[in-house]
């Protein structure tokens, strides 16, 4: 009965430092999970239209960084996970100039994006 006590005692005791350790364990992982929430992104939106007749450009094939986007049915598109800075932007439509433009991207922005027929 004595040992059933002392014992019972000793796992009392014990438990502080496995609570402690255990805590410790959770800091580091919200920390990481801090650090991997701080990288900002921003979104890029717009539409693409025809340069003389402002109508909607559906099935544009737009560049940027490598990934392969298109405007819906009503010309518009939307790019997330973007990083902020300095991207070329490639739109491309059959029967249309390709547009290239360097836009500097620091917040969510809209852009609008005119194409000529050839």
């Amino acid at each position: 009965m004595r040992a059933f006590l002392v014992l019972t005692v000793a796992v009392f005791l014990s438990f502080p430092a496995i609570l402690a350790a255990d805590n410790k364990d959770n800091k580091k992982e919200s920390d990481a999970v801090a650090t991997i929430e701080a990288v900002k992104t921003v979104q890029i939106s717009g539409s693409v239209i025809d340069n003389e007749s402002n109508e909607a450009l559906a099935g544009a094939t737009i560049y940027v960084n490598g990934q392969k986007y298109y405007s819906d049915l009503d010309g518009n598109f939307n790019l997330s996970n973007i990083q902020p800075g300095k991207h070329q932007i490639r739109v491309e439509l059959i029967s249309y100039e390709i547009s290239e433009t360097e836009v500097d991207i620091q917040d969510n922005q809209k852009l609008a994006i005119a194409l000529s027929q050839k």
